[in-house]
């Protein structure tokens, strides 16, 4: 009996020293694993967040460049004021805002575009979203259309195409507030060249050239819409504008202020554009620029000019014979400084 005793006791002993050895082997191996981590894990953590962060980044950069240009082509005087992305594998999501500078101080953020970019994504930049909505049309009336944040977009006419009728809101904007800083489009009578501007439109701030650099397959549709279709439903659309941006301190009859600003719109042009709606759009302005030998800015056709004032500054266009018509944008308070 006493030795059955023992039997149990030295097995109840054994027991407890294969718990403790369990136990420290455990232990051991949770600290082995922790130190493996820490030595090797932690680290390739690190170094792959840096490479994911320099690769993003380079992917960002080459895909927030592409969007500027297409915005100074599409969209001349507006600008990316903000973006918010966020970091994933190799690539980024998120949204950005375009802005539009109006006068000398003012800036109006017109709409929000999402981004999406990566190792993939690059080679496929989106077309912008840019939605707009419309009161609907009237028998007899204008229609009007607005951007999503709500501003009046604009319309032109070229003086090739003999339209029906034509837009005259300079006869309204004697209805307008008389602090208000507005953009207009103005359509010329016929096509000028830089030097003239100066000379028609003497004191108005002009932020925009409207130059000719419609294919004939698109002269062609306007024309003949321009004789199939209601005098009031054609015209040229704001988001079909071929637009140069021109600075503050233009002077039309210096074109070496303009030269350089010619230079990148048509480097632009020729940009390796991923998307291909946008590739072909480009190439396509500056196939039918250098047919009408227009890369030379003293060589440019002017159609019609985008400016921004006062409603009184803009009220004295009102007899311009230059002006075949005008259509106005954005309508904001002027920021005046003392």
């Amino acid at each position: 009996m006493k030795e059955d005793n023992m039997e149990q006791m030295g097995f109840l002993l054994d027991d407890d020293r294969l718990k403790k050895a369990y136990k420290k082997s455990k232990f051991l191996s949770t600290l082995r694993t922790i130190v493996i981590v820490i030595i090797v894990i932690i680290p390739l953590f690190v170094v792959f967040s840096i490479v994911n962060f320099i690769v993003t980044n380079k992917i960002r950069t080459e895909y927030y460049a592409q969007v500027e240009k297409v915005l100074e082509l599409t969209k001349p005087n507006t600008y990316i004021s903000s973006a918010n992305d966020i970091i994933g594998f190799l690539g980024a999501r998120g949204q950005y805002t375009v802005s539009k500078r109006i006068g000398r101080w003012k800036s109006i953020e017109l709409y929000d575009q999402n981004s999406s970019y990566g190792l993939v994504a690059i080679k496929d930049l989106a077309r912008f979203t840019m939605s707009s909505s419309s009161n609907g049309q009237k028998s007899g009336e204008w229609p009007v259309n607005f951007d999503s944040s709500g501003n009046l977009t604009m319309i032109a006419f070229h003086p090739d195409i003999k339209y029906k009728e034509y837009k005259n809101d300079i006869s309204l904007i004697n209805k307008v507030c008389s602090d208000s800083l507005l953009e207009m489009t103005l359509s010329f009578d016929k096509k000028y060249k830089v030097t003239e501007i100066s000379r028609i439109l003497p004191k108005i701030q002009v932020s925009e050239l409207l130059i000719d650099g419609y294919t004939d397959a698109e002269m062609e549709k306007y024309k003949n819409e321009a004789i199939d279709y209601d005098g009031k439903s054609t015209f040229i659309r704001d988001f079909s504008f071929i637009g140069l941006k021109t600075s503050e301190m233009f002077k039309f009859n210096a074109l070496g202020d303009l030269s350089g600003t010619y230079k990148k719109f048509l480097d632009n042009l020729q940009f390796d554009f991923k998307n291909n709606y946008y590739k072909s759009k480009f190439s396509n302005i500056y196939s039918t620029l250098k047919t009408k030998n227009q890369l030379d800015v003293s060589n440019v056709d002017v159609i019609g000019v985008v400016v921004y004032g006062s409603p009184e500054e803009l009220q004295q266009l009102k007899s311009n014979p230059h002006i075949k018509a005008s259509s106005v944008g954005i309508i904001t308070k002027d920021i005046i400084f003392k």
